[in-house]
C-alpha cells in the first residue's frame, strides 16, 4: 500500500480523520519509490475551504512525521499529471 512506517501512518491517521474529506496517496510513496525523508503527496477531489485547508496543512506541519506532506486539489492538476497518476491513487481514511 504505502511505504510508510507504522507510527507514521498512525500519525497521518489521525490527522486526517479529523476532517470529512477524502485523500488520495500518490508519488513515490504509492510506488515503492520513497527515499527515507521523502514527502507524502496525497490529493483530493472535494471543495475544501481555505481556512480547512491551512488547517489540515498546519496539522501535518505541526506533527511528528519527518517529512512533507503535500496537499493538491484534483482540479489543480493539469489532465496530462492526473492521467499520469490516476492509476495509482491510494485512498486513505475519510
Amino acid at each position: 500500500m504505502l511505504q510508510i512506517e507504522t507510527k507514521h501512518w498512525e500519525i497521518i491517521h489521525s490527522i486526517l480523520s479529523r476532517y470529512p474529506y477524502k485523500f488520495y496517496a500518490y508519488g513515490s510513496r504509492v510506488k515503492n519509490q520513497a527515499k527515507k525523508y521523502s514527502d507524502l503527496d496525497l490529493c483530493f477531489y472535494e471543495e475544501i475551504p481555505w481556512n480547512i485547508l491551512s488547517h489540515i496543512q498546519e496539522d501535518f506541519e505541526e506533527s511528528d512525521l519527518p517529512f512533507k506532506v503535500e496537499l493538491v486539489a484534483w482540479k489543480w492538476m493539469s489532465p496530462e499529471f492526473q492521467k499520469l497518476i490516476k492509476l495509482d491513487l491510494v485512498p486513505l481514511v475519510k
